[in-house]
């Protein structure tokens, strides 16, 4: 299950999937009523779907018009304008419960150059998946028993403020994912805003990612020595790529719309100087290879020093076939705390996220910064 999960998600799965297809004609694998076709799976890159932080898991990754901090690179980089020092984030990602699939992620932000300038890493490993061959499908020992799936992104950006209501960002990023020796990499930017309406506490945010270019398989794994001869008993061996397809990236736009309720000077049902902060936030997402997904969060906050957080994502495909409690399906919730340490915010989050036939997604963060 772990091994279809995984290369299911991948370019180069896709790009033999769709040679098989082509393989079969007509009478091969034709879109039906009860098996319409969809983007699902049409691109590489797709890890890239699965959100960082754990604000973000809590909140079912509707946080783009809130977002700040150095997470901010990976959900809107116009988050990261409001970084008023060395900011410094981390965490890991428990993915799929026991399929073994882990992710991590580091990101720094720094006031720099009129703005704030931003490095991140986030990188997906599928942990040990048995080596099996055409000819031994039931392991290989040669080139070792087991490997690795690896995904990996490392980005550079830069947010500002432009008023002191609206912010923008973007960023330039290096993706790669595959196996040792057979891996596809591409470069790719995003651009992101936050704008503060001033009214009702409402704040705008929209983000497009993941804007680049085609890339193709390559390495030791897909070539091949080929045996020339020029009709002499003369032999050479020449090393020859093997055909892969130019693969795309999901290009991501993500429209958000958050209001704080509660707390603030231009909140809907109260204003500051309480103990309690209430904020909700609605989004919409749209990609190159997903149906459109809608998502709401809500934090509650608590002096500021203890946060709770819940989140629903409608993800508008087949991922809930089987699961008994379809609702169960992109619901998620957790908690956060904050603490002043040497005049510097430490916080550590977590969050928990139904992921259906998948069963769940568990997130723990930790940031310092202010």
């Amino acid at each position: 299950m772990k091994i279809i999960r995984i290369i299911g998600a991948c370019s180069a799965a896709t790009a033999l999937l769709s040679a098989h297809v082509r393989a079969q004609g007509a009478g091969g694998l034709l879109p039906t009523p009860e098996t319409e076709p969809t983007r699902a799976g049409t691109r590489g890159g797709n890890y890239f779907h699965i959100g960082i932080g754990a604000r973000g898991g809590a909140m079912a990754g509707s946080i783009t018009s809130s977002v700040t901090g150095p997470t901010a690179w990976y959900w809107n980089p116009a988050g990261a304008a409001t970084s008023e020092g060395i900011s410094l984030t981390g965490g890991v990602q428990k993915l799929y419960a026991d399929l073994g699939v882990g992710q991590s992620y580091a990101a720094a932000s720094l006031p720099l150059l009129g703005g704030v300038v931003g490095f991140n890493l986030n990188t997906l490993n599928s942990g040990e998946i048995k080596r099996t061959t055409e000819t031994n499908p039931f392991g290989e020992r040669l080139g070792g028993s087991t490997f690795n799936w690896t995904s990996t992104t490392v980005g550079l950006g830069y947010a500002r403020r432009l008023t002191d209501r609206l912010t923008i960002g973007t960023q330039i990023k290096y993706l790669s994912e595959g196996i040792t020796d057979a891996s596809t990499a591409w470069m790719a930017a995003d651009v992101g805003t936050q704008f503060n309406t001033g009214l009702y506490g409402v704040t705008i945010g929209g983000v497009i990612q993941n804007v680049g270019g085609t890339s193709r398989a390559g390495g030791a794994l897909v070539q091949r020595v080929v045996q020339t001869t020029d009709g002499s008993q003369f032999i050479e061996g020449r090393r020859v790529d093997l055909f892969t397809r130019d693969t795309e990236i999901p290009v991501t736009f993500q429209f958000s719309l958050g209001t704080d309720l509660l707390g603030s000077a231009n909140s809907m049902f109260g204003k500051a100087g309480g103990a309690s902060t209430l904020s909700a936030e609605l989004s919409v997402t749209d990609g190159t290879d997903i149906g459109t997904q809608y998502a709401l969060g809500v934090e509650y906050g608590f002096k500021n020093m203890l946060f709770l957080r819940a989140g629903k994502r409608l993800y508008n495909d087949d991922r809930d076939i089987g699961v008994s409690n379809k609702m169960a399906v992109g619901l998620a919730g957790g908690f956060g705390l904050r603490f002043p340490v040497f005049g510097r915010d430490v916080k550590f989050d977590y969050s928990y996220m139904g992921a259906g036939a998948l069963q769940n997604i568990q997130i723990f963060s930790f940031e310092v910064g202010r």
